[in-house]
């Protein structure tokens, strides 16, 4: 199946991702863009809750959206909700 399909198929309030912003790594001079990513899924593996296929669905969706940045993004983190 075609991911993009897949994820325009998909309702907002089926996605993954609750917010998005960018952050500067500055180490040594040298600056790396990171999008951050922030999300209610369960992220640690053998928890209750944690399922895999729905991380590699919000893994594709950060991707696409660093992708998609006009700005070039270095990395991605991935960031439990806050609650």
């Amino acid at each position: 199946m075609n991911p993009e399909l897949e994820a325009s198929a998909r309702a907002d309030n089926d996605r993954y991702v609750l917010q998005s912003w960018h952050e500067w790594d500055v180490e040594e001079g040298e600056r790396r863009i990171v999008l951050c990513v922030e999300t209610a899924l369960e992220l640690r593996p053998g928890f209750p809750g944690f399922d895999s296929d729905k991380l590699d669905v919000l893994i594709a969706d950060a991707t696409d959206m660093m992708h998609a940045s006009p700005s070039p993004i270095d990395a991605i983190r991935i960031i439990p909700e806050k609650r």
